[in-house]
């Protein structure tokens, strides 16, 4: 290797280096969620309006009161044995009412619901029964 190919090696090698460090720099700024560890939901501080359901090993839930909606959020801390796991609203008579949404892996979800609305069910979409109904009153 001549003096000439030792430098340009030495300089590419140099770009190539202070490139990998930026890129996976913007690849980390770039995750739009954040990521959320198990111990989270207990460092959470708890503000005004903002109600427990129910905080165990595999869930922390929670009813935030807003002006016209109320606005359930859910973190799950370990993963659900079902695959397909449906949140709905449960009608007074117990019978399922209007589709939230889906929770599949670890982390936080939310869900703007009506002010009306008592309990929720979690219920598994393949296996076509329900896992959990939960209430939502925190008097």
């Amino acid at each position: 290797m001549t003096s000439g190919l030792r430098k340009a090696h030495k300089i590419i090698w140099i770009v190539l280096g202070l490139l990998g460090a930026v890129l996976i720099v913007l690849s980390i700024n770039s995750v739009k969620q954040p990521f959320l560890t198990d111990s989270d939901a207990s460092i959470a501080t708890i503000t005004e309006g903002v109600h427990t359901i129910e905080d165990n090993t595999q869930f922390y839930m929670s009813i935030e009161e807003q002006a016209n909606s109320n606005k359930l959020q859910i973190v799950l801390k370990t993963p659900l044995k079902s695959a397909s796991t449906v949140v709905y609203t449960l009608t007074p008579d117990h019978k399922k009412g209007a589709f939230l949404g889906t929770i599949d892996k670890k982390g936080l979800y939310a869900f703007d619901i009506d002010k009306s609305i008592k309990k929720i069910q979690l219920y598994d979409g393949i296996k076509n029964n329900e896992i959990r109904n939960i209430d939502l009153s925190w008097e």
